[in-house]
């Protein structure tokens, strides 16, 4: 098992994201300050967070609000995660083998 990052981000500042989602990490686990803003939450801190995780190689997984102005977030490793996450997405799908191949049984 590796190493857990924990941790608590009341503002963007408060995110080395090279350092908390580490590639020889398998989990980080952060509690991100959700302020309240004329009666409606204001999420762009969490969609901040966890924008920064996806491009790190890992997934939010799990949330749980705590008291009124946190959220309790895990996040996990992608299988791949130190795989290059750069490819580009255009290129597609790998292509489907031939249909008819020996074996198939149509003889």
């Amino acid at each position: 098992m590796t190493e857990q990052a924990n941790g608590v981000v009341a503002s963007l500042d408060d995110l080395d994201a090279e350092t908390v989602f580490a590639a020889h990490r398998d989990q980080v686990i952060l509690a991100v300050h959700i302020a309240p803003v004329f009666n409606t939450l204001d999420l762009g801190l969490v969609s901040a967070v966890i924008d920064a995780a996806n491009q790190a190689g890992f997934a939010l997984v799990r949330e749980r609000a705590f008291r009124d102005e946190w959220l309790l977030c895990v996040f996990d490793a992608y299988d791949d995660h130190t795989a290059d996450h750069t490819a580009d997405p255009a290129a597609g799908p790998d292509p489907e083998p031939a249909r008819g191949a020996v074996g198939d049984g149509d003889a």
